[in-house]
């Protein structure tokens, strides 16, 4: 009789250690989904803003090249004349 107490104590006692490892890998399981779940909409929107500059000034520099090529093709053709 004391055999069937002691292995139900010891079958317990693997419970409580596989139990106590599943606990902590789900506590640590929530905790990263938690750290993951950020809020990263101002980076975002400092990244979209960023981007909008950029794209302002490579068609500002576009266009002031285009201009100045054209201004000295003019001034190039009346020279000949």
């Amino acid at each position: 009789m004391s055999q069937v107490i002691e292995m139900k104590k010891a079958k317990n006692g693997v419970w409580a250690r596989r139990s106590a490892k599943i606990g902590t890998a789900l506590v640590a399981g929530f905790a990263a989904g938690t750290a993951a779940a950020v809020d990263h909409s101002t980076a975002i929107n400092d990244a979209f803003t960023d981007g909008s500059t950029n794209v302002t000034t490579a068609v500002t520099g576009v266009i002031a090249l285009v201009a100045i090529v054209t201004g000295l093709g003019m001034i190039v053709s009346i020279l000949r004349r």
